[in-house]
């Protein structure tokens, strides 16, 4: 079998055409967006999701340079042989708007305006054009004259791409929220950009557009000067439109690995880690995040294994940039958020589809930045209402790191790793856990007196909870369901990783005021019985080198504590 490259990183669609990787086929969605009535279109994923390269998609079929080369690079897609009335018909103007520095408003404004020139200039080049403006001023006003003057020397319309529109927002809202008031919401420079971006589409200079971005956290300040755009990010059309589906998946795996691998084998790991994203209530097929299964794909290709580490350090670094959005306006009702979100407890919300900093930010505001963010995703819909959860696996963890964070925060000490993966090393390797709790039971003096910290059986799981996730040595489950009932904390195999001992934990908790032997008689008798229930389970009967403990904390202290 002639495998397949694996595109992972590439984000140029003649690239991968000409240099025989795999690309899985979202072309139908050119005809999904030419049908539909709107022609000015946003629409907003997560990060890695494909955006750049579908925007580099719709650059090549709708360019009239690329007319001569259609066949050779849509020949065998779905849009190849169904190709639209509007195919090869545009002048094709790009921006892209990533990589702006943010650490001032000076700084945004001349990488702004850098931008704004790279594209006009590669207009120029791809087209043959000598067209005269000012390079100097506002973006605005550099813009405002480009337009004017380019509309006599092209024979057709233009199709603009806006790539990561709001990629510097979301920098300026994680450090910077001060510049991100001055130079983007009220009057800033941005809107008036955009509002000669408008001006352009009255004359029919400009008849097509689209923008694509992560959050809509900018589409209200720009709304008073850009009030064209038709916002198809929870269009249930556009559900599978970026990301895989499981079909997709499958094929990825199968064309780029072959007999390397075992999809069926694979696929529930695949499923728990990269899986769940559903952008649209009324939607019904969850879609993995693309680029995390190509870097799974390529790391295996590579070693012919899963990869030791299943999250991308690319993905990783992305995500948790916006770990300072939980301080962004509300950070109480932002903390009470995470809470509950590592706890296990659904968000019930509207989504909200533009939101202003400047407007009363709300809690539905906040979890539906995480929803477009991906850090949230749908689970149920109730009419206008949807509960939103973490999509997989990869994004609790990202949870727990951020909760580790608070913890530093609400302790004042440094939470160090090295020893909390240790001793999580000693349990899997020999087990046993009395350095681990001697950690936790520390954490829990240190956090006695924090108000945040209400000492109950929940919050000491959520500290011990934390520490299994930040070592990433076991796939950790909080009240994981069996079929006699849910274990308080089970420590399963991970992928990748040898773990000779997996365990699961009973959690007790009794109040200092009420702590005597007769309760804590009761409370492991009724662990020990819950445990045995639990080992029963088809699942966890089979599984050999099991560790059962019944562990019993009061206050800050583990009062009770064995394996049985």
């Amino acid at each position: 079998m002639n495998l397949k490259k694996i595109p992972y990183g590439i984000s140029d669609y003649r690239t991968l055409v000409n240099e025989g990787y795999l690309y899985v086929d979202k072309t139908k969605y050119i005809e999904t967006l030419e049908q539909a009535s709107e022609p000015f279109i946003i629409f907003l994923r997560p990060r890695r999701f494909g955006k750049s390269l579908f925007t580099s998609i719709l650059d090549y079929y709708y360019d009239i340079n690329s007319k001569g080369v259609f066949d050779s690079l849509f020949g065998s897609t779905y849009i190849g042989k169904n190709p639209t009335p509007k195919r090869n018909s545009y002048y094709i103007l790009k921006f892209n708007f990533s990589g702006i520095t943010t650490t001032s408003a000076e700084y945004l404004v001349k990488g702004f305006k850098t931008k704004i020139l790279t594209g006009l200039r590669n207009f120029e080049s791809k087209y043959g054009l000598s067209i005269e403006y000012s390079k100097h001023g506002l973006p605005s006003d550099i813009f405002e004259e480009f337009l004017q003057n380019v509309a006599p020397k092209i024979s057709g319309s233009i199709y603009v791409l806006i790539d990561e529109y709001d990629h510097f927002a979301n920098e300026l809202l994680s450090f910077q929220q001060d510049v991100f008031e001055e130079t983007i919401s009220k009057t800033g420079f941005v809107r008036k950009w955009y509002e000669v971006l408008k001006s352009g589409t009255d004359n029919g200079l400009i008849q097509r557009m689209f923008i694509t971005g992560v959050s809509p956290i900018t589409l209200d300040s720009l709304t008073s000067g850009f009030n064209i755009g038709k916002n198809k990010t929870r269009d249930k059309n556009f559900n599978e439109c970026l990301g895989f589906t499981e079909e997709e998946v499958r094929m990825v795996l199968k064309e780029s690995l072959g007999d390397m691998i075992d999809v069926d084998k694979e696929m529930p790991i695949l499923k728990r880690y990269y899986n769940g994203y559903l952008f649209s209530s009324k939607a019904t097929s969850r879609i993995f995040n693309s680029d995390m299964v190509l870097y799974y794909a390529s790391e295996y290709k590579s070693s012919g294994f899963p990869p030791e580490d299943l999250i991308d350090t690319n993905i990783s670094s992305d995500y948790k940039k916006i770990a300072s959005l939980f301080t962004l306006k509300n950070r109480e009702q932002n903390y009470k958020i995470l809470h509950q979100i590592i706890e296990g407890i659904p968000q019930r919300t509207e989504i909200t589809a533009e939101f202003s900093l400047a407007k009363n930010f709300s809690s539905s505001d906040f979890n539906s930045l995480l929803y477009y963010l991906g850090f949230l995703t749908i689970d149920k819909s109730y009419v206008s209402i949807v509960e939103l959860r973490p999509p997989n696996y990869v994004i609790q963890e990202l949870f727990f790191d951020f909760f580790a964070e608070v913890l530093h925060e609400e302790a004042q000490y440094d939470i160090d790793i090295a020893p909390i993966r240790d001793s999580i090393l000693e349990l899997s390797m020999n087990g046993d856990l009395t350095d681990f709790l001697k950690i936790v039971t520390d954490t829990l003096r240190k956090l006695a007196n924090r108000d945040f910290m209400r000492f109950d059986e929940k919050y000491v799981k959520i500290v011990m909870l934390t520490y299994f996730m930040m070592s990433k040595i076991y796939y950790v489950k909080s009240e994981y369901e069996v079929e006699n009932g849910y274990i308080d904390i089970a420590l399963l195999p991970r992928p990748g990783v040898i773990t000779p001992y997996n365990a699961i934990l009973e959690i007790k908790y009794i109040k200092k005021s009420d702590y005597c032997k007769e309760l804590l008689d009761e409370k492991v008798t009724a662990a020990k019985a819950q445990l045995a229930r639990y080992t029963d389970s088809i699942e966890l009967s089979s599984m050999e080198n099991l560790l059962k403990w019944v562990l019993v904390f009061s206050g800050d202290e583990v009062v009770y504590s064995e394996k049985v």
